[in-house]
């Protein structure tokens, strides 16, 4: 979704009433496109799900920190596991997360509702948008009657658009996660644990911010 249409989303999304904290996702003013990247606030997230279609599976685990400051905050970091009754069928062989563990874990619409809270004025930082973001939509229009109307930042999706300004893509280098960090030289984290992707995702940003442009100068109109 471009900026433009996520603008025009918001002002129609502005003349309803939600149930809270959508409401106050909707409401609260979003950071400018032009505020440097160690002045801006994102939310890195991840979630192990029971399979690759967004439009059936079921959230199994979250995980989320902060960049703040230019900087990953640990400090801010929260995971939950989120009970399902549908099973996770393959999916366990994955992330090792069992009907056993999810059977156990946090309502939905609770653990839901932090993640909006998390994302209110602020960006959500994923890498290869197109699970995560399309189940949280889907997820948010069963819940609040609403997609999540937030700007994405994909660090997979910059390093192609980088790769092809330079007319230079590498069909043989893989944009997976793990890959892409060796590539910038950060240490290798196990995969498959949502908290640790999402970390593991925060630090690619920083370390892609860093190595193409400014901390200060870098605008978050840069990284959509």
């Amino acid at each position: 979704m471009s900026r433009v249409q996520l603008t025009f989303k918001r002002w129609l999304a502005r003349r309803r009433t939600f149930e809270e904290p959508f409401e106050q996702l909707i409401r609260r003013r979003r950071q400018s496109v032009n505020t440097p990247f160690d002045k801006a606030e994102l939310v890195c997230l991840d979630i192990e799900t029971s399979s690759l279609d967004p439009k059936t599976t079921d959230m199994l685990s979250i995980g989320w920190v902060l960049i703040r400051n230019g900087m990953v905050e640990l400090s801010t970091a929260q995971t939950y596991i989120v009970h399902t009754r549908n099973g996770v069928g393959d999916s366990a062989s994955v992330h090792g997360l069992t009907d056993t563990i999810v059977g156990k874990g946090q309502v939905q619409r609770l653990v839901l509702d932090k993640v909006i809270e998390a994302l209110t004025g602020r960006c959500l930082v994923v890498h290869h948008a197109g699970l995560d973001k399309d189940l949280l939509d889907r997820l948010c229009v069963e819940q609040y009657g609403e997609k999540l109307l937030v700007p994405v930042v994909d660090t997979l999706a910059i390093e192609h658009r980088r790769q092809t300004r330079r007319h230079h893509i590498d069909e043989h280098q893989s944009l997976r996660l793990a890959d892409l960090r060796t590539a910038y030289n950060l240490p290798w984290y196990s995969a498959h644990n949502c908290l640790t992707d999402a970390i593991a995702t925060a630090e690619l940003l920083v370390a892609m911010v860093v190595t193409h442009g400014d901390l200060s100068k870098t605008p978050l109109a840069d990284l959509y």
